[in-house]
């Protein structure tokens, strides 16, 4: 009887201990919901630290090893080395509070972190399946191949309407989806366009007439670095770009161009030049067109004749091309996009105002997390943010699946792969990485095994320097700190029975 007491009696205490542990209303309510928390126990008795059954001693197991005092100092020790404008945000499973912050009411530049914003807003309001529309219309119809009359090429906002020459000079490792544009005139020609006895005519209205955003400072127009921005343009609205060097076969040529060479010209008319080209394209196939091209609206309230159309790729490949290529013009007139499906107005400011009530539909309030957007593509220098906009919208229930599809791992980015070669597994980090001379940004997630994954926002600002090594050196050192981070296990991966005595 007594061996058999000595065995009882201890199981049933040990059962006793446990019942009343996990029977805890802590333990239902708070343990669960942030595994990193300790909870205070009222019911401790004055200097007692912590009593034999309670949940805090349970915290080393099932916590993260973010317990640990020094994952935080070593990331305060990186920040103390960052410039005043750099903040970082991070959380663990979307929850709140954030499990790290430094810095996070901060206003920053956020440049290419703003393309997040647009591309979120575009897969809501407009869908993966949107297309843009190219058109060729007239108000009298084709008779026997003629059309007595104009014909109106009109600009449906397609942001790749690039002909073969332009192509031609993409870099090979570059994404290069695009519109054929000269696809839509062999249509034409195929469905017996002979003779047009009046213009091709560019009409450009579904957007505003503005070439460039309007906040944007003179000088990043006069770079020459970017193309226009207009619902009808090819070519990015290039009406000149340097050819490349396997396009000149004559090698007097080449030498003698070698030291003039051709650079980026914008059209002062888009949409004109886009009807010229297009007339070209049409009379390389035969097709007679009687009078000069020119640009102006198809006119209202007549009847209109659909002759021909092309359709872009689905804008799903678009968010791909983005970021590829980190394509400004096509960010921007998407941006118009946007604005012209929810509000009428093909126009930047009505794009960004579709940003911000998209991002109050998952509860960021712009004026409390201090966000000013000027373009769709963060180039704008006026554009400001803080970081924790960017963990609120990868956090989110509605765009969460959308960004892990979209972001790039460590494992497949050329760039990103080469950052964190150190990094154990560096297919967990999934990232937007970008900046400019004078910033450096960093975005995505982490995954820390277990189903667990930290989201985290990095935007450092550093004015007058001259490139951002120093910035991108800062950030790779962040991020490859929070990739040691390793999940610990839950009471569901635990999965504890109750404990029998028979």
């Amino acid at each position: 009887m007594t061996a058999v007491r000595r065995i009882v009696m201890p199981v049933l205490l040990l059962a006793v201990a446990f019942a009343a542990l996990f029977g805890s209303n802590y333990l239902d309510s708070q343990l669960h919901e942030n595994l990193g928390e300790v909870a205070s126990d009222d019911s401790v008795p004055p200097g007692v630290g912590t009593p034999l059954v309670s949940t805090r001693r349970l915290t080393p197991l099932l916590a993260p090893s973010l317990t640990k005092p020094d994952f935080f100092d070593t990331l305060d020790d990186i920040m103390s080395n960052a410039p005043s404008s750099a903040c970082v945000h991070v959380t663990l499973d979307g929850r709140t509070p954030p499990l790290y912050e430094s810095n996070a009411s901060i206003q920053v530049i956020p440049t290419e972190a703003f393309l997040l914003l647009t591309l979120a807003t575009a897969h809501k309001d407009l869908g993966p399946d949107h297309t843009f529309s190219t058109s060729v219309l007239s108000v009298v119809p084709m008779e026997d191949g003629v059309v007595n009359g104009d014909i109106y090429l009109v600009g449906g906002g397609d942001p790749l309407l690039l002909t073969p020459e332009f192509t031609a000079t993409l870099d090979q490792t570059q994404n290069r989806l695009h519109t054929p544009i000269e696809d839509l005139a062999q249509r034409l020609v195929d469905d017996g366009l002979a003779l047009v006895t009046g213009a091709v005519v560019g009409d450009a209205t579904r957007y505003d007439d503005l070439l460039y955003v309007g906040t944007w400072p003179e000088s990043l127009v006069a770079s020459q670095n970017i193309g226009t921005l207009l619902a009808l343009q090819f070519d990015d609205g290039w009406v000149q770009f340097p050819q490349p060097e396997s396009a000149v076969e004559d090698e007097e040529v080449l030498e003698e161009t070698a030291e003039e060479p051709v650079g980026y010209q914008a059209a002062e008319n888009p949409p004109f030049y886009a009807a010229a080209l297009f007339d070209d394209m049409l009379e390389a196939r035969d097709v007679v067109i009687r009078r000069s091209p020119r640009s102006e609206a198809v006119p209202e309230e007549e009847e209109v004749y659909i002759l021909a159309t092309i359709e872009s790729a689905p804008l799903s490949e678009h968010y791909q091309q983005i970021l590829d290529n980190r394509d400004i013009e096509t960010t921007e007139l998407l941006l118009k996009e946007i604005g012209q499906v929810t509000s009428g107005t093909g126009s930047t400011r009505a794009g960004s105002r579709a940003v911000e009530t998209v991002l109050a539909g998952i509860g960021v309030d712009v004026d409390e997390f201090q966000l000013l957007q000027f373009d769709g593509s963060g180039l704008d220098p006026a554009n400001v943010a803080t970081c924790p906009v960017f963990t609120a919208l990868l956090d989110s229930e509605e765009f969460s699946s959308f960004f892990h599809e979209l972001l790039p791992t460590a494992a497949e980015d050329d760039s990103l792969r080469s950052r964190f070669s150190g990094v154990e597994n560096p297919g967990r980090i999934r990232a937007l990485s970008g900046g400019s001379s004078n910033a450096t940004v960093m975005i995505g997630y982490i995954d820390i095994g277990r189903g667990q994954e930290m989201t985290f926002a990095f935007i450092a600002n550093q004015e007058g320097a001259a490139d951002n090594q120093a910035l991108r050196d800062l950030e790779g050192r962040i991020v490859s700190h929070l990739a040691t981070l390793e999940a610990k296990p839950s009471f569901d991966d635990i999965q504890l029975e109750p404990l029998r005595v028979g």
